[in-house]
């Protein structure tokens, strides 16, 4: 028997939620005006590795990170814990754009930047359970074995060959996900307490002599010069690393859009549990819907699914207070019975929605003007764990002055077209949501591809 949803409604991620007691800390908000070398918007990932790395490239420099809320309140804290550089979408539209030597330096960019981020953990003792047992990107139907081997292939021509298709007998040894048809491997991804990093971060980087504060909301910025309400900033260089929230910004509404993504967490499971569902290990696990669903086993053994729909609240506003996420949560549970049997009935303990930004054209920008000192990064689609860190060492390079090979990466003063104004804007992202999930039910009945699929996949959504 299926478990009821209706679990406690935490009002925190279970990131939050559990994080541990020494992570917890809160910082004061700005007081009065103030002069600093930098000063960063958003104490999230991308903020925060900026700050880390300005440190390594310029320790002079004074750094001041300010926050609307609190260290790791947005998708730093409510993603759903994947620290991956696989990017299906996003390498086959770098192909297309910029050609496969661009597209494979990126990746292999990507690729180094897990083992930059366990660097950093290990040398500030950031306990987030790391965790590197890979990925395994699971086809369940003809049209989903198709575009896992098209994928393949792309990554063959490439030069990238780190990923292993594996039969539905293999990919049963390695988890005992239902109705697989066929797999792909690959070790690029590790499993994490993204909270946990965060915090860690902000503690790290106060050590070097970073000054965090939170409760301190930007209501305007402009070259030198941030307006808060806690007081002005005046700075060389001002930094925009509000992702999701940019559209909070004056004059901003349309850089960046907010998907909004739903995520709920199981109570930890015995072993036994997990040895009936075929999971030994802490692969992460996605299936290849459009629309897909991904899993992860947490270091306190519970089972969390995730799911990357296209949720959207007119205005670009990511809070996720609607009526759709009963819905999204209720096809999240169908896909966590669906894809483990043996874990149908386990009891949820946290159900949670964060937001993720997307550009316009897909794909993500680091920015800096050095005559204005205005720079920005962002726009990651939801792998913002990993890309989050090559980016803040993007934008560090950028505003320090010094060469870095990240800086001649193609996205480095990458600008894409601002979104459509309302109510444009939300007719297409519904549109484009309700294209794929039309697309997925096609598939699953009939198992041939959807007529619609093609433009489905062309979309940034």
């Amino acid at each position: 028997m299926t478990a009821s949803l209706d679990a406690p409604r935490r009002p925190a991620s279970l990131w939050l939620d559990t994080l541990p007691a020494s992570l917890r800390t809160r910082r004061p908000a700005l007081s009065g005006d103030t002069r600093t070398d930098v000063v960063i918007i958003g104490a999230g990932f991308t903020g925060l590795w900026t700050a880390y790395y300005l440190t390594e490239l310029a320790p002079q420099t004074s750094v001041l990170v300010i926050e609307a809320e609190h260290v790791a309140y947005g998708a730093s804290g409510r993603n759903g814990g994947w620290c991956t550089t696989e990017m299906p979408a996003l390498l086959a539209n770098l192909v297309q754009r910029y050609g496969p030597m661009d597209a494979m330096r990126f990746f292999r960019a990507g690729q180094r930047t897990l083992d930059e981020i366990e660097r950093v953990l290990a040398a500030e003792d950031i306990d987030c359970g790391w965790r590197r047992d890979g990925s395994l990107y699971v086809a369940r139907t003809p049209p989903q074995v198709a575009r896992l081997r098209a994928w393949q292939d792309m990554r063959l021509k490439l030069g990238i060959t780190d990923m292993t298709l594996l039969s539905a007998a293999e990919t049963s040894e390695r988890v005992g996900i239902a109705g697989a048809l066929l797999s792909g491997f690959t070790p690029q991804c590790a499993a994490v307490q993204p909270a946990a990093i965060a915090a860690g971060l902000a503690q790290a980087v106060e050590r070097r002599g970073v000054r965090v504060v939170e409760g301190t909301r930007a209501i305007e910025l402009r070259p030198g010069v941030v307006v808060t309400d806690r007081g002005t900033i005046h700075a060389r260089s001002v930094l925009c690393t509000t992702e999701a929230y940019t559209a909070g910004l004056p004059g901003h509404a349309r850089r960046v859009l907010p998907v909004i993504s739903r995520v709920l967490a199981t109570e930890p499971l015995p072993e036994q549990r997990w040895r009936e569902a075929g999971w030994r290990d802490r692969v992460t696990v996605a299936d290849s819907r459009h629309q897909f669903a991904y899993f992860q086993r947490t270091a306190d053994d519970r089972l969390l699914v995730g799911g990357r729909g296209s949720g959207y609240r007119t205005g670009s506003r990511p809070q996720a207070a609607d009526r759709s996420g009963e819905r999204v949560f209720a096809r999240l549970r169908e896909s966590l019975a669906e894809s483990f049997p043996a874990l149908a009935d386990a009891p949820v303990s946290h159900r949670w929605s964060g937001a993720y930004g997307m550009h316009r054209d897909g794909e993500p920008g680091v920015v800096y003007d050095r005559d204005s000192g205005l720079g920005h990064a962002g726009g990651y689609g939801g792998e913002g764990i990993a890309l989050s860190n090559l980016a803040g060492r993007t934008l560090a390079a950028l505003v320090t002055g010094v060469k870095r090979p990240e800086t001649r990466l193609f996205w480095t003063g990458h600008r894409s077209r601002r979104w459509e104004p309302e109510p444009l804007r939300t007719i297409g992202v519904r549109g484009v949501s309700a294209l794929a999930t039309a697309a997925d039910r096609y598939e699953d009945r009939f198992r041939r591809t959807a007529p619609l699929a093609g433009a489905v996949m062309r979309t940034v959504l």
